[in-house]
């Protein structure tokens, strides 16, 4: 009935809404811990313990413990309290759980508090529990094994406060499974250095893509570790950059044509966001916008040529091969030098430190750090859910749970067939 091996209920009743179990195991035969004389009973003792919910009500147990005396004169062991695998000593949870509470936590990606108030016992108790169950699960090996392809991405810990810059942390993601595999404070190239110092070279010698933003930072990283392995810069961040270069000729452009910040009725105003479509997305009303406002509000094309750089630089993916890719790049940098835009050239130069993970993107296949940004969005869901985090081993422990951790839990198997497309 209690599903605790060893354990009979002896009573069931309600306790404050509760249901109340009053609980004994069956031991009547035990050997002193000291001296193995057999021991005598000495009474019993009861102690209330927190278990699993029954048919959604919250269960508590007590748990009438026997007490146990040696009269064995010279063994130092008088009296000791019995104890069991499933009831740890002095703990106010049962193993189980404990079990639970790490699976709501890490797996559903339940805050800490709210599972506390679900079992009635404090944040520390509760917290401890999924330390406890949380750890090995993140500290299995097996975690990092068939990692072929890497990706790098950081995403802000804490603000910036009076007393502290932001703060950022790296996480390295499977970019091919999703899975967060560990995560890192800060985002220097110390630190994500010091972290490929911590894998063996077998496990380096399998990674043959990695995955980054244009950020130094990480490119630094990786030499010396993963010099064998593809670095791609990921296309949506590259082309975010040329989308920035656009928006800051348009600011400027507006600046200097009416002489103040873009407003409501301003033709380049109007168009900030269809400049950063791609061009083959457009729609006939959007292009007949554009130029439009391109006639207004650009006496000097100059908007119009930053566009035009953009999409230049779009072109380099839109190719079929590396060669294709590269040709498009060289016209690219054609197009940014004609251009006479600082802004562009400013782009043309951060392109060129960056030719080789950018054309990489056809050697691999297309790979991307989109993965790693997904990932994001679930570490993002965590933090939210937590209402911000300030511990980062706890910080850590929780996104690995939810994030990076495999849970063998079983699915609950479908009673019924989906309901009919159009039922009501």
């Amino acid at each position: 009935m209690l599903g605790m091996s060893g354990f009979s209920v002896l009573e069931a009743r309600e306790v404050a809404g509760e249901l109340g179990l009053v609980v004994e195991t069956g031991q009547v035969v035990v050997g002193c811990t000291g001296c193995g004389v057999r021991a005598v009973s000495h009474g019993r003792r009861e102690t209330l313990i927190r278990d699993l919910p029954v048919s959604g009500r919250p269960t508590r147990l007590r748990w009438r413990k026997r007490l146990w005396r040696c009269h064995e004169p010279l063994c130092a062991r008088q009296t000791w309290t019995e104890t069991t695998a499933l009831i740890l000593g002095r703990a106010s949870l049962t193993e189980r759980a404990k079990t639970a509470m790490c699976e709501q936590v890490g797996r559903d990606g339940d805050s800490v508090a709210a599972v506390a108030r679900e079992y009635g016992v404090g944040w520390q108790t509760a917290m401890n529990a999924v330390t406890v169950r949380g750890m090995p699960l993140i500290a299995d090996l097996d975690r990092l094994a068939g990692v072929t392809a890497l990706g790098l991405d950081e995403t802000v810990f804490l603000k910036a406060c009076r007393t502290h810059p932001t703060l950022y942390v790296t996480g390295m993601v499977d970019v091919r499974t999703g899975r967060l595999l560990d995560l890192v404070e800060n985002r220097t190239a110390a630190a994500v250095s010091t972290w490929l110092d911590g894998r063996d070279e077998a496990w380096k010698a399998g990674i043959d893509t990695v995955a980054i933003d244009p950020y130094q930072g990480y490119a630094t990283a990786l030499k010396g570790h993963l010099d064998h392995a593809h670095l791609v810069a990921d296309h949506w961040h590259v082309i975010r950059l040329a989308n920035a270069m656009v928006d800051d000729v348009r600011r400027r452009v507006q600046q200097d044509t009416p002489g103040h910040r873009g407003r409501k009725g301003d033709p380049l105003y109007g168009i900030r966001r269809t400049l950063l479509f791609a061009s083959d997305r457009l729609t006939a009303r959007q292009w007949a916008r554009l130029d439009a406002a391109w006639d207004a509000g650009d006496p000097h094309d100059e908007t119009y040529l930053a566009w035009a750089v953009k999409e230049a630089l779009r072109d380099v993916y839109a190719a079929s091969c590396d060669e294709e890719g590269q040709e498009a790049l060289q016209a690219f940098y054609g197009w940014a030098a004609d251009s006479g835009l600082p802004e562009a050239r400013r782009l043309a130069g951060t392109m060129r430190r960056r030719e080789a993970p950018i054309l990489a993107w056809h050697t691999t296949g297309g790979a991307s750090s989109a993965r790693a940004e997904a990932t994001n969005l679930l570490i993002k869901k965590i933090k939210r859910v937590g209402h911000g985090f300030r511990n980062f081993d706890n910080y850590r422990l929780r996104l690995l749970l939810h994030c990076g951790a495999t849970w063998h839990t079983p699915r609950a198997a479908r009673i019924r067939g989906r309901s009919p497309r159009f039922a009501a």
